[in-house]
């Protein structure tokens, strides 16, 4: 009886203790704010890697051996959470929106989730609800004054205009500097088609990321330095914005959002005193007379035939309030194997311009299941039309601009036509503004699909095998005409052209990632992948010359027909690798490395290494600080990453055919085809650029995670930069494409970020960020010290060799060695320099954004202020307007003055000098030098109020969630020294010609109003 009692009793105990140390624990993951179950939660052992993530419906099950654990629950926007075990087999979650969390996930390169903590590299993320609270049209735009190191350039205040993003400055000479753009892992494209008649003459058009809808973003991550993209291949040299679209989670619902948004153009300040005229004499462009100048008389008394003339506010009688409508539908949930997520969006907007729209269709679907407990699949798809009716901006005569902006204030341009037919204008050779509205016309329309497949498999706990298959395909359909009888164009009889533009890009990546723990000290994770992209674009253009018939804008009504057929094809494959390690979660070491091999460049260079290495010190650890009041976490970091770059165009190893235009003749002419070898020779040698990147950063959150810091020093190295270069005419050419040019970019970026105040009804939300990037061109090429992006040879922006990147040149004052103008002793006026020379630089001295959210119970207010330091414009426009006299500095035109300078000889200057209409026609407005303004501003970029309805509010209601929101942007503006709209606007939108802008669309002060609610 002893016997079978004590053998009873040892399997017992040994079933108690194989009890103890193996179990399984089970559990649903909710968020706090909805109670909708969340998917994708990292649930693991605190202190261990051991872990699992929640399924589609927010369960988890873990197995967990041992006694007094812990689970520690994270999610990418939610506070990190840590439950003990206990005696429970089941542990449910209710995770709260993320304020500062310490064990924050955040996306890095390939879609890989990792805790922010472990990063040895800067990375820093913007949520959706932050985008789409900034109630931009274009998703580039919503970033603004949001992260560090980033310089967002708008093109114009034109509906439908581009943005440009650059991310710690210019990496390339001539080639693309706009971060590559990533949607869910697959890259996407982001040009811009631009104008056919060139971006001075006419103006620029759309980038393609605003054909992606804020409403289905989740978040977005911005890689800046090289070591945290180099995975994404050669274009991420420049840096990478990773979006990340929203899963289904949770029961069905529907969400309904529908707002308005109101737009008023702002305007630089023009003179409201003077009449058209000269010399103080009126001239009467009402009754035929002709006039290009406002400087006749003061209009307050001036009569013509015994009635007073008429005063008129030429940009306000011809701009327009814009308004815009935002409706967005959806339909989202999951099941314990499946999320589902459909969304549409539409939307309307009538720009500032007359006859100027921007609409955007947007249909987006997401669907993901668990095939198995080891298989899971992934497909969505993005269709997007969109639909754009521009006028011309710039320099062109077919801009409205030269008789809106330039017009007097006596001038009534209706009606737009003489009895005869012609048009009806104050001055010879040029377009009454509104009979352009009427007779010419620029509209693109574009469909676009997006289409991603992911499959995940995941054959054992640590190994995951990913295959991700993903295109970009639009196509552009672009048409332009004028009327005949246009003043200034092609043709006087019209002119009309059609282009199509048809892209396709594929990319596939394999990825094998391996993660294990060592121990309860040790992790390593290894990922080798192959990545394969192709890319082909053909663009069809047919342009009309001389229309037969009125009104028939059909290209076979033109007498001469101009035709061509480009097709771009390349292709891209890379093999790559990245090793991680951790040691007890205070050091970590990543390695990465890239094989890349591309089609555009010769063929014993197509193929090139790079990598990175990079590692991470959390030095609290150690030191035992995770619970110090003060000091709770601080890490230093270190990374050095090698990055090649293929930053240029298909066939530039060649020297290729073209049609050429000499002079008024363009091919085909008279019945004859034309063609000549280009005048640039392709270099067959020609390789890869390079980006040599050192990165060193501190982070540090103090008092319980409520004041975090993050400090970062960058230093950039480009080189072997591709760049045209002067050859001698011998060869029979005047050009060369060879790697020649160099470049560096060294700065500093800092994140304050903290919660100010947090009481049970309270939460105060401060941040700020800053940037200062010091830039300089270190080498152009052989036998050139410069190369032009945009404008004129004078004024024009330029790279010169030793300057920032890059600077204005052009006509100047002269100047003795110590800097001192020489005065003209017979005029009194300042001499002008018969030498062009650098006259200013666009890069600014510094970026900041400061960014503050205030919530009480369910009201919040948030603001972005958005701060630059220097960075200069060239502001054309007051070259032409100085002159016309209706600019408000030509207000003062009956005065005298002595200019502070000194006389040929030296001596101080005593002249005095008359301010009047010829200073301002002969001397001020001549010299490009004055056309140069500071662009510093401070920007009160967004300002909103939303109310979130209590959920006890709404229990009688059908609505499950219920939201109202009021948003202003560009509220106020404080631009000290510049004198346009907006200094932040480039005429050359997303090219390299930053700095430059002449005729473009003012920007806007806006309000908007939006509703959401959910079913």
């Amino acid at each position: 009886m002893k016997r079978p009692l004590l053998t009873l009793m040892v399997l017992m105990l040994f079933t108690i203790t194989a009890w103890a140390q193996t179990r399984t624990i089970t559990g649903t993951v909710i968020a706090t704010s909805d109670k909708n179950p969340l998917p994708g939660v990292s649930v693991r052992l605190k202190g261990q890697k051991t872990g699992t993530q929640t399924g589609a419906n927010g369960k988890y099950s873990i197995e967990v051996t041992g006694t007094n654990l812990s689970l520690e629950f994270s999610y990418l926007g939610f506070e990190t959470q840590t439950k003990a075990i206990g005696s429970n087999n089941q542990l449910d979650v209710s995770l709260n929106d993320e304020e500062n969390n310490l064990n924050e996930i955040v996306v890095t390169a390939l879609g890989i989730k990792r805790e922010k903590r472990t990063l040895t590299y800067s990375t820093q993320e913007v949520g959706g609800n932050a985008l789409v609270a900034a109630k931009e049209n274009n998703l580039v735009n919503a970033l603004a004054g949001k992260v560090a190191g980033v310089q967002i350039t708008n093109s114009s205040g034109a509906a439908g205009s581009s943005s440009k993003i650059v991310i710690r400055g210019n990496t390339s000479l001539t080639g693309e500097n706009g971060a590559l753009i990533i949607l869910d892992g697959v890259p996407i494209n982001n040009s811009e088609a631009g104008n056919p008649d060139g971006a001075l003459s006419a103006g620029g058009t759309a980038n393609r990321a605003i054909d992606i809808d804020p409403n289905i973003v989740e978040n977005i991550s911005v890689l800046k330095g090289a070591a945290a993209s180099a995975l994404y291949g050669s274009a991420a040299a420049r840096g990478v914005v990773m979006i990340t679209t929203k899963t289904g989670k949770g029961k069905t619902s529907v969400s309904l959002s529908s707002g308005i948004t109101f737009d008023n153009p702002i305007f630089p300040e023009f003179q409201d005193k003077y009449a058209q005229g000269s010399d103080g004499v009126y001239v009467d462009g009402n009754n035929g007379k002709l006039s290009s100048g406002s400087w006749g008389p003061e209009i307050d008394g001036l009569m013509v035939n015994g009635a007073p003339v008429t005063k008129h506010d030429p940009r306000k009688e011809f701009f327009r309030q814009g308004f815009t409508t935002d409706n967005t539908l959806a339909v989202n949930g999951s099941t314990d194997k499946s999320t589902y997520l459909v969304s549409y969006s539409f939307l309307d907007t009538k720009g500032t311009m007359p006859e100027t729209n921007f609409g955007r269709h947007s249909f987006f679907t997401k669907f993901s299941n668990d095939i198995t407990n080891k298989v899971t699949v992934t497909g969505q798809l993005n269709f997007v039309n969109s639909a754009n009716d521009r006028l011309p901006e710039g320099n062109s005569l077919a801009s409205p601009f030269w008789t809106v902006y330039a017009a007097p204030i006596s001038w009534n341009p209706f009606p737009t036509t003489n009895p005869d037919g012609s048009q009806r204008v104050y001055r010879a050779a040029r377009n009454n503004p509104y009979w352009l509205v009427d007779n010419v016309k620029f509209r693109s329309v574009v469909n676009r699909f997006l289409p991603v497949f992911t499959l995940n498999y995941k054959p054992t706990s640590w190994l995951t095998v990913t295959e991700r298959i993903g295109a970009d395909i639009f196509n552009d359909g672009t048409t332009y005409h004028e009327a005949g009888g246009i003043v200034g164009g092609e043709s006087a009889n019209g002119k009309m052209y059609n282009r199509e533009i048809n892209f396709r890009q594929f990319n596939h990546d394999l990825i094998i990632e391996a993660k294990k723990n060592f121990g309860d000290d040790f992790f390593a994770s290894v990922l080798v992948g192959n990545n394969i992209l192709s890319t082909d674009q053909k663009t069809i253009f047919d342009k009309g010359i001389g229309l037969s018939v009125k009104d028939y804008y059909n290209i076979a009504n033109a007498s001469t027909v101009v035709s061509r057929i480009t097709e771009q094809n390349s292709r891209k494959v890379g093999l790559y690798a990245q090793m991680t390690g951790e040691y007890k979660r205070m050091l970590s070491l990543s390695l990465t490395g890239r094989y890349d091999g591309t089609s555009v460049l010769s063929e014993n260079k197509r193929f090139y290494p790079y990598g990175s290495a990079s590692a991470g010190f959390i030095f609290t650890e150690p030191l035992k600080l995770s619970e110090n009041p003060i000091l709770n976490f601080g890490k230093i970091r270190l990374s050095y990453s090698l990055v090649g770059n293929d930053n240029v165009q298909p066939y530039s190893i060649d020297r290729v055919y073209i049609q050429p235009t000499i002079g008024n003749i363009e091919f085909p002419y008279d019945g004859r085809n034309g063609f000549l070898l280009s005048n640039v020779i392709g270099d067959p040698n020609l390789k890869n650029e390079t980006l040599k990147e050192f990165e060193a950063g501190v982070e540090l959150k103090m008092f319980r995670n409520r004041l975090n810091l993050e400090a970062t020093y960058f230093s950039k190295n480009s080189g072997a930069l591709i760049s045209s270069t002067p050859i001698t005419p011998s060869s029979g050419a005047n050009q060369a494409i060879v790697n020649a040019a160099s470049m560096y970019n060294r700065g500093i970026e800092l994140i304050l970020s903290g919660t100010a105040v947090k009481t049970k009804d309270i939460t105060w939300v401060v941040g700020l960020n800053f940037a200062k990037i010091n830039n300089k061109v270190t080498a152009i090429g052989q036998g050139r010290d410069n190369i032009q992006f945009a404008g004129f040879t004078s004024p024009g922006v330029f790279a010169y060799q030793d300057q920032p990147y890059a600077v204005i040149f052009g006509s100047r004052y002269l100047r003795n060695d110590a800097g001192q103008l020489v005065i003209n002793q017979d005029t009194g006026y300042p001499e002008i320099d018969e030498t062009l020379g650098p006259i200013g630089n666009t890069v600014p001295k510094w970026n900041a954004g400061l960014t503050t959210t205030f919530t009480w119970k369910g009201i919040s207010l948030s603001a972005v202020l958005d701060m630059k330091k220097g960075g200069d414009v060239y502001n054309l426009d007051n070259f032409y307007l100085n002159f016309y006299g209706v600019t408000k500095v030509t207000e003062d035109r009956n005065s005298t003055r002595v200019f502070d300078g000194v006389t040929p000889d030296g001596q101080p200057n005593t002249k005095v000098a008359a301010i009047n209409q010829a200073y301002y026609q002969n001397n001020f407005s001549q010299v490009d030098e004055n056309g140069v303004e500071d662009g510093t501003y401070v920007k009160l970029r967004q300002v909103s109020l939303s109310y979130n309805f209590e959920p006890s509010l709404l229990r009688k209601t059908p609505f499950k969630g219920l939201s109202v929101s009021a948003t202003g942007r560009n509220l106020w503006f404080y631009t000290p020294h510049y004198t346009g709209s907006d200094p932040e606007v480039s005429l050359y939108g997303t090219g390299n010609g930053g700095g430059f802008t002449n005729f473009v669309t003012p920007s806007n002060r806006s309000y908007n109003f939006a509703v959401k609610v959910t079913f």
